[in-house]
């Protein structure tokens, strides 16, 4: 019997081995929040009859249903890998940089054919958890950001085929063990280079990732449920970073519409040797959509600089580098 309240609700994932069949979830993160609902489609008929003043209980009909919602991570720095590549669509294999030093780097790659369960364990006032359980889940965008002087977060959107509250089978509320050590990453760890120079007037950044997933794909002989998302347009990539008005390295980028390549990394702790835990996010070829430097009283002057990423036509759009003690994703 878990403790009834928030503190005792747990979060996991697991890779789907046929995508909607769920899984025993197998990895779990502490989290900060989440908000993970069944979500139906019920249609009243109307049903027109002498004397009847309500829509008639028996024609309430249940037509399409799904699950999702998002939860919110402080990024760790053991195990983020999988949950990074189910976000990304990419399933890199691990470069062993030194013993017991593992690195990955994600890239935007296709989601379908792969999907994950997702379930939150949330407990009741007598402490009896009520499992949530998405099967056939897909990430349909995320953020990546780090406030000032805060720890960095992530935030994950999760569209789901099925979803139930059972507690048999592979739907069952999992044990949850958190056997990997590690901390967290956050500002102080954190530089920022654009164009390749360090800069040091910036002083939030967040990027967030639309994987433009068809969601709605319900057809007939599905009862109610839907097919597997699918990639559906361009992926849209989209941040925000606040500066102080230092100089007008940005302002410039932003009057002339020139591209700026933007690279944030977090530089953890000491793995083996000198290599460290890390964290890189790289986004080579960005728009910047604002700001003109307003005054608005006696204060000083910041700039919040929102921008779009495109292709280069070089480089991968976006890159997360990962490096780790994790052997494996």
């Amino acid at each position: 019997m878990a403790i009834g309240a928030g503190i005792g609700a747990q979060l996991g994932i697991a890779t789907e081995s046929v995508v909607g069949t769920a899984v025993a979830v197998s990895r779990f993160y502490e989290f900060n929040s989440e908000n993970i609902q069944y979500r139906k489609k019920t249609v009243d008929g109307m049903g027109l009859r002498a004397g009847g003043l309500l829509s008639r209980l028996q024609r309430r009909v249940e037509t399409t249903f799904d699950g999702g919602g998002d939860f919110e991570i402080d990024l760790p720095t053991r195990g983020l890998g999988l949950l990074l590549s189910h976000a990304m669509g990419s399933v890199p294999s691990p470069v062993t940089v030194a013993s017991g030093v593992y690195s990955y780097t994600f890239t935007l790659g296709d989601l379908f054919g792969r999907s994950l369960t997702c379930q939150v364990g949330a407990p009741q006032y007598g402490g009896t958890v009520t499992p949530k359980t998405l099967s056939g889940a897909k990430v349909a965008s995320f953020e990546l950001s780090v406030g000032n002087g805060e720890i960095a977060k992530g935030k994950f959107t999760i569209d789901g085929a099925g979803f139930t509250s059972s507690g048999s089978g592979a739907n069952a509320l999992a044990t949850a063990s958190y056997p990997l050590q590690g901390s967290v990453f956050h500002f102080a760890q954190g530089a920022i280079t654009v164009d390749g120079t360090a800069v040091s007037n910036i002083k939030d950044f967040s990027v967030m990732v639309d994987n433009t997933l068809k969601v709605d794909r319900y057809n007939f002989n599905g009862i109610g449920s839907k097919s597997e998302q699918t990639l559906n347009g361009f992926r849209k990539v989209s941040g925000k970073v606040t500066a102080e008005f230092t100089d007008t390295t940005l302002y410039n980028k932003f009057l002339t519409d020139s591209a700026a390549a933007l690279v944030l990394t977090f530089t953890g702790a000491t793995i083996a040797s000198t290599y460290k835990e890390t964290l890189t996010i790289t986004i080579p070829g960005v728009k910047f959509d604002s700001d003109t430097p307003n005054v608005s009283g006696p204060g000083v002057i910041d700039l919040d600089m929102s921008f779009t990423a495109y292709d280069d036509g070089t480089n991968p759009g976006v890159t997360v580098f990962y490096q780790s003690a994790d052997a494996a994703l």
